[in-house]
Parts: C-alpha cells; structure tokens; sequence
C-alpha cells in the first residue's frame, strides 16, 4: 500500500512492505544472453584473432619494444583491439563476420609490408567492414 502527500515543501510518497527484494526478478526469470551478446562474443574473438596477427606482423618489422612503436605487445594488442573493436561489432556488421573474408584479411596482414604509414586495420583493402561483414 502506497500512499502520497503534496504539500509545499514537495511531494512525499511512501509504500509500506516494499523492498528491493521484491522488486528483484524472480529465480529463473534472468534475462538470458540474446543473439546480440552471441554476436559480440564472437565479434571480440575476431577482433583478438586481427589484433594478434597485427601485433605478429608489428614484432616481425621491430616495432614491438623500447623506443619502437609500441612499447610492449601488451600495448600493441590493447590499441590494436580497442581500434579494430570499434569498426568490427553487431551494429557495424549486424549479420556478423565472414570467416572466409577473415582469412583474406589474416593473408593480408601477413604479408603487409612493414612500416606503413597508416596504422589501422581498416587501410586493407580485405581487412575494412565491407569484406568482412556477412552482407
């Protein structure tokens, strides 16, 4: 039972018996994981598996270290990850990714050449949404 006051200080609401516990939803009533949190969790392995072979690629042309272009492979992986995560997920790509295309992509970096000036995935041709993406 709920009750309210208006007066001119504000509105006052009170209910009696009701507590977080009850407001919880009931055991077995959890929303369970939906097709989206699917598609992220494979999303997020694809974009480990692009940002391994990307920091593979930078360990072979020595960026990888002190004075390089990234400090660690720890630091590669991270802004590699956090770059890649931003163009690769369910909104971008909404009927995923496509492993064929992946390994296209995977090919590419393997046989980049080693300093190019731009610094994302994404400047592959075979490694951009559009060949990615499941159309």
């Amino acid at each position: 039972m709920c009750a309210f006051s208006l007066s001119t200080g504000g509105l006052l609401l009170a209910c009696a018996g009701t507590n977080q516990s009850e407001r919880a939803p009931l055991a077995g009533t959890e929303r369970s994981p939906g097709v989206a949190n699917e598609q992220n969790r494979a999303d997020n392995a694809v974009v480990n598996e692009l940002a391994t072979a990307q920091c593979d690629r930078e360990q072979a042309c020595s960026n990888i270290g002190n004075g390089a272009k990234y400090v660690s492979r720890e630091v590669c992986m991270e802004q590699i990850r956090g770059n890649t995560a931003n163009d690769l997920n369910a909104y971008n790509c909404p009927g995923g990714i496509d492993r064929h295309g992946l390994n296209q992509c995977l090919s590419a970096i393997k046989g980049e050449e080693c300093n190019h000036p731009l610094d994302t995935i994404s400047r592959v041709d075979k490694c951009r949404t559009g060949a990615l993406c499941i159309k």
